[in-house]
């Protein structure tokens, strides 16, 4: 993790005021380690907003995992892991 990638993960999601795809494309814009950049501004936009802020089609072009590293996902699509890592959120 570069020594930066927290401070301007942080100014990703503030930036795209929590929305998840303008955190995660602001991140990668910026450039520098802008893969674990992405990934936690992803992750606090994920974490705020809920597994359903995840564009539909970013999910879909992921698939089921393998499970190379972890068997017990196998065959599970990226949102089914999402749902059992985040709270129902409410809409109001």
């Amino acid at each position: 993790l570069a020594p930066e990638a927290v401070g301007l993960a942080f100014g990703a999601f503030a930036a795209a005021r929590g929305d998840f795809r303008l955190s995660v494309l602001t991140a990668v814009n910026m450039g520098r380690d802008a893969d674990t950049t992405a990934a936690v501004a992803g992750a606090l936009a994920g974490a705020v907003r809920g597994a359903g802020a995840i564009p539909p089609e970013w999910a879909g072009a992921i698939g089921p995992v393998r499970g190379s590293c972890l068997p017990s996902m196998r065959g599970r699509h990226v949102l089914d892991v999402a749902a059992l890592l985040t709270p129902q959120t409410q809409t109001s």
